[in-house]
C-alpha cells in the first residue's frame, strides 16, 4: 500500500478523483468545507494541516482496492501491480500456442493441393 509521508493538494486531489467523489462529497467525507477541497485542486503544492493529514491517511486506508489502484495511477506511481490470475494466463498461453500451430499449418505448403485447376 502506498504511504504518503506528507500530503499535498496534489495527493488529496488524486485521492478524491480515485474515490470518484465530487468536491462536495469528498469534503463531507473528510468533515471539511468544500472550499478546502477546491483549494487543493487549485494549489497542488499546498500542504494540509496535521489534522487533515490524518483524515487523508484514514481515508486512504479505508479506500477499496480499485480506488487504491486509481490513486496510484493518478499520481503516476508504479508500486502496485494488479494481481494476475494464473489460470487465465495458462489459458491465454494455450490459445497462443494453438494459434501459432494453426498459422504454421496455413503458411506451410499443402502437398494435397494441386496447382492445376
Amino acid at each position: 500500500m502506498t504511504v504518503i509521508e506528507e500530503w499535498t493538494g496534489r495527493h488529496a486531489h488524486a485521492l478524491r478523483a480515485a474515490l470518484r467523489l465530487t468536491n462536495e462529497a469528498f469534503a463531507e467525507h473528510l468533515g471539511i468545507a468544500p472550499r478546502t477541497v477546491t483549494k487543493w485542486r487549485e494549489r497542488p503544492e499546498i500542504v494540509p494541516s496535521p489534522y487533515l493529514q490524518e483524515a487523508l491517511d484514514t481515508s486512504l486506508k479505508k479506500a477499496p482496492p480499485d480506488a487504491l489502484v486509481r490513486f496510484e495511477a493518478n499520481l503516476g506511481l508504479d508500486e502496485r501491480r494488479i494481481p494476475l490470475d494464473h489460470a487465465v494466463l495458462d489459458q491465454l498461453n494455450t490459445a497462443i500456442g494453438d494459434l501459432a500451430r494453426a498459422l504454421a499449418r496455413l503458411e506451410s505448403p499443402d502437398p494435397e493441393r494441386s496447382t492445376a485447376h
